[in-house]
Formats: structure tokens, C-alpha cells, sequence
């Protein structure tokens, strides 16, 4: 088997190629760059947009301008949309319409396409709040070029190297009165997992790749946070300051059935008081 990850060298895509490695499969990395010293093992391929793209069975797309970067201005949720919709269309230029009729294309998404509030899984109704308009022209778009197209609808993707991690490595553990909204959440272990389960199998369509057992605000942030001494309250009105912060604003209890119907056991860490 041969596989392409375009945004092999960011948060996810390093784990997933881990994983990898432990296989036979052949693997190549699509970078937007022309650099090619992405501390990558020296088994992976690096393509740039100017290379030829080898024929794939999988192509798996977790790049795209980074959401916990700037704040998200009107222009700048643009061009999150943008970078991602170009990237399919130039991985899309590389192959025939035949070719890409046997390409399984997994494309990131996330599970800010339900509703708000919502209690439900992949069968679930769509929101059409602009973030779930962004996901929905991404994903619509991935449909378009490749018949075998996967949606992984991730919710936060916590690990060492994330953006959550990231922007509360300096901070003591924030405690949100109130804070007890549920955020669909998976490990980058997990994810990276649940990504190989979608390769091996051929699953198509949407998968949320969230935890079956979500986690509050609160106890989101103290496994971002780490092991910390000191413990601040906060009110959640202040989250609105930030339009990133929507995203910890959100009580959604989103099942990953799919997954789960494909015997996927979650390895969460074990959060004291975290429901």
C-alpha cells in the first residue's frame, strides 16, 4: 500500500506517520513549501506542489492554516476555509478522474458541524453556524474531486504539541465557573489510531473522531494544562473576548458510533472528576 499525507509534518500528521512506519506501507508527505528538512524519518517521501504525486491508495489531508494561530477575523476564517479547499484542489490536479475513483481520500473536518447542544453522532443534523459552513464546504469539496472520501470530523485534539497545549503551557490551570459544558475531545494518539482503522478498512463517509466519554471544560483544560501547582477561577463571559475561544463555548455530547460499531477502544487518560 502506498499513502499520501498532505500536513504530514504538523500536530497529527507526525503521529500518524509513527504508526506508519510500524507497517510496510509506503509513505510520502505533501509540504506547501519548498524545503524539504521537515525532520521527517528519512523512509518518508517528501512531495512539494511543483513534484509529480506518485499513485496512492490513500491520501489523507490534515493540512491547512492553523485555527489557534490569530484571532478568527472574518478574513482570517477565510482563509482557514481557503487553504484547505486549495490543497484539494491542487492534490486533486495531480491525478485523472480514474484515478481518483480508487484513491480513498480522508479529509479533516470537525465536530463544530453539529448543532450546539447537540446529543447525537454521525447521522446527526448540521448546523449552520459559519464554522459549520466552513466544514461543510471543505468536506463538500473533498467529495467532489474523490468518490471514496472520509470526513474525519475531530473534535480537540489534545496532546504535547497541540494548540490548546500550546497556548496554556505559561498559565496556570484555568477553572471556569460554570465550566461544565461538554467538548468533544481525542488524544493525537487516539486520532492517529482511529486514522489507521479508517486506512486498513476502507471506511468512507462521516467518522467523528472524538472520545466516546467527553470531557468538561474544566477538566479539558487541566489535561492541557498538565501538572500544575496553581489553580485560577475564571468566568466563562470572558471566553467571549476571543473568537477561539467559541470553541470551548460549545456543550456537545457527540458520539463516534462509526468508530465504535468498527471495535475502536479509546485509551483516554483518566481525568479525576472530569464528568
Amino acid at each position: 500500500m502506498q499513502i499520501l499525507i498532505s500536513g504530514g509534518s504538523g500536530f497529527i500528521g507526525r503521529v500518524l506517520i509513527s504508526e506508519l512506519l510500524k507497517t510496510d506501507i509506503k509513505i510520502f508527505v505533501h509540504t506547501h513549501t519548498d524545503n524539504k528538512e521537515h525532520g521527517l524519518d528519512n523512509r518518508v517521501t517528501v512531495l512539494t506542489p511543483c513534484d509529480e504525486f506518485p499513485l496512492v491508495d490513500v491520501i489523507v489531508n490534515l493540512s491547512g492554516e492553523r485555527i489557534d494561530k490569530k484571532r478568527l477575523t472574518q478574513k482570517r476564517l477565510s482563509l482557514i476555509e481557503q487553504s484547505r479547499t486549495d490543497t484539494i484542489s491542487l492534490i486533486a490536479s495531480k491525478y485523472t478522474k480514474e484515478e481518483k475513483k480508487n484513491i480513498l481520500f480522508i479529509q479533516a473536518s470537525a465536530t463544530g458541524i453539529y448543532h450546539n447542544d447537540a446529543d447525537t453522532d454521525e447521522t446527526g443534523e448540521l448546523n449552520n453556524s459559519i464554522y459549520a459552513s466552513i466544514c461543510k464546504h471543505i468536506e463538500d469539496k473533498a467529495k467532489d474531486n474523490f468518490p471514496l472520501c472520509t470526513q474525519a470530523r475531530f473534535g480537540v485534539v489534545t496532546g504535547i504539541g497541540g494548540g490548546l497545549v500550546r497556548n496554556l503551557r505559561f498559565l496556570p490551570v484555568i477553572h471556569f465557573v460554570n465550566g461544565n459544558n461538554l467538548i468533544p475531545y481525542i488524544t493525537v494518539e487516539d486520532c492517529a489510531r482511529a486514522l489507521m482503522l479508517c486506512i486498513n478498512r476502507k471506511i468512507t463517509g462521516p467518522v467523528n473522531f472524538c472520545s466516546d466519554r467527553p470531557l468538561t471544560l474544566n477538566a479539558l483544560l487541566r489535561l492541557c494544562a498538565g501538572i500544575k501547582k496553581i489553580t485560577i477561577p475564571s468566568f466563562m463571559f470572558l471566553l467571549n473576548f476571543d473568537s477561539r475561544c467559541d470553541l470551548l463555548k460549545v456543550n456537545q455530547k457527540i458520539k463516534p458510533s462509526r468508530l465504535l460499531q468498527e471495535g475502536f477502544i479509546f485509551e483516554d487518560p483518566v481525568i479525576q472528576n472530569d464528568l
